[in-house]
């Protein structure tokens, strides 16, 4: 299934979207009615426009009814608090809780330990605003979650960063002291000896959080620099053995966040078949 983007998306990549809150846009299109999917999607850290519309096009191709409501995120997002998350991304939750109430489904996706992060800040919210996990009818989780050593998450970050100027001379550096910042981030928000990372990917399979009755799919490549596939396989894994309905689907020569660079149709095809699944 190859991706095709119009000059006018190439362009204008999130031109039919609208700005609804931080780093969150809605997309509806006409033919959108309360029995519609909703896509809600969590791009990985810096994610750029261009980037994501790889994403969203297909999805508008796959669902041509459907809402899609996107949260992006930055290297600072990873510095938010709780209270913080819950204002930001109240315009998202409102929206998704909305379509739900008028008998429609959800499909989340999320991209990275970055879209990670947000899609977990995101189903705790929930469950603090409506006293219920978040209602999905199928989970995508693409190159992740990992565990977040210092060589990988430095990795993670550089890839985030603009390309020239300051950052192509002082980002390295920047992103090492930045990471040490985060390490005592950790300590001072108690979370004991668990980075960021590893209390993200403990909260994925906490079944007080997300349903595990959703089928999950995990997207992932042993050729991934960022996240290690075998901390992919593990989480998938335990997942398992707490009643989710996994699937893994494993790529060899893909980069991160890049496996439809390998095999478009295999992607496409593992969300399409989760989303059958969850019917």
């Amino acid at each position: 299934m190859a991706t095709t983007l119009t000059p006018s998306v190439v362009a204008n990549p999130l031109s039919d979207f609208e700005v609804i809150g931080h780093n969150t846009y809605l997309y509806t299109p006409e033919s959108y009615t309360a029995s519609s999917p909703l896509i809600l999607f969590f791009s990985w850290m810096g994610a750029g426009p261009k980037h994501i519309a790889k994403y969203t096009v297909v999805y508008r191709r796959l669902f041509p009814n459907a809402r899609i409501v996107l949260v992006r995120n930055f290297v600072l997002d990873a510095f938010s608090r709780e209270f913080t998350y819950r204002s930001q991304q109240k315009p998202a939750r409102e929206i998704v809780h909305e379509h739900i109430k008028s008998g429609g489904e959800v499909l989340v996706h999320h991209s990275s330990n970055g879209g990670g992060i947000q899609a977990v800040e995101f189903a705790k919210g929930w469950k603090t605003q409506y006293d219920e996990v978040l209602p999905m009818r199928a989970q995508i989780v693409d190159s992740g979650p990992g565990r977040g050593d210092w060589k990988r998450s430095h990795a993670a970050i550089s890839q985030s960063l603009p390309k020239s100027g300051f950052w192509k001379m002082f980002g390295s550096a920047v992103i090492h002291l930045g990471l040490a910042f985060i390490f005592i981030f950790n300590k001072l928000a108690m979370r004991g000896n668990d980075n960021m990372m590893v209390a993200m990917s403990q909260e994925m399979n906490d079944p007080g959080i997300f349903n595990s009755r959703t089928p999950r799919v995990y997207l992932y490549s042993k050729a991934d620099r960022m996240v290690k596939w075998e901390d992919v396989e593990g989480h998938a894994d335990e997942a398992a053995t707490k009643g989710w309905d996994v699937k893994k689907v494993r790529f060899e020569t893909s980069p991160h966040v890049g496996h439809i660079l390998e095999d478009e149709g295999k992607y496409w095809g593992a969300i399409a078949d989760a989303w059958e699944s969850g019917s």
